[in-house]
């Protein structure tokens, strides 16, 4: 089954997306608000869309908002062996992590992958 991969992504003007682990803008909540109602919001009752993301990205968000709620947290990372605390799943690529999406644990519970 060919899935469709969303992205969504901040960046400054400079084309940065973050510096020494954070934003490198104050909180925009607007974007935040967008962010969150775009990764979130399922066209596909009894679904969740499924979030990927890189460790560092994982461990740049506060631990009170991890993981990121009401959708499935995909985190990549050649290093970690386990998910890390609150994640619920851990690939070592982008391929992987699709390969993921299709085991029967998964393909049935995802709607949207960004």
């Amino acid at each position: 089954m060919v899935r469709l991969l969303n992205c969504i992504v901040a960046v400054s003007q400079n084309m940065g997306i973050g510096k020494n682990g954070d934003l490198p803008w104050p909180p925009l909540r607007n974007e935040f608000r967008y962010f969150q109602r775009m990764t979130t919001t399922s066209s596909v009752e009894g679904k969740q869309n499924l979030v990927i993301m890189g460790r560092k990205t994982w461990f740049s968000i506060p631990e009170k908002n991890r993981p990121l709620k009401d959708r499935i947290n995909l985190v990549l990372s050649r290093e970690l062996k386990e998910p890390p605390q609150g994640a619920h799943f851990l690939a070592r690529s982008l391929d992987d992590a699709l390969k993921l999406t299709e085991r029967p644990e998964l393909a049935n519970k995802v709607d949207m992958i960004w």
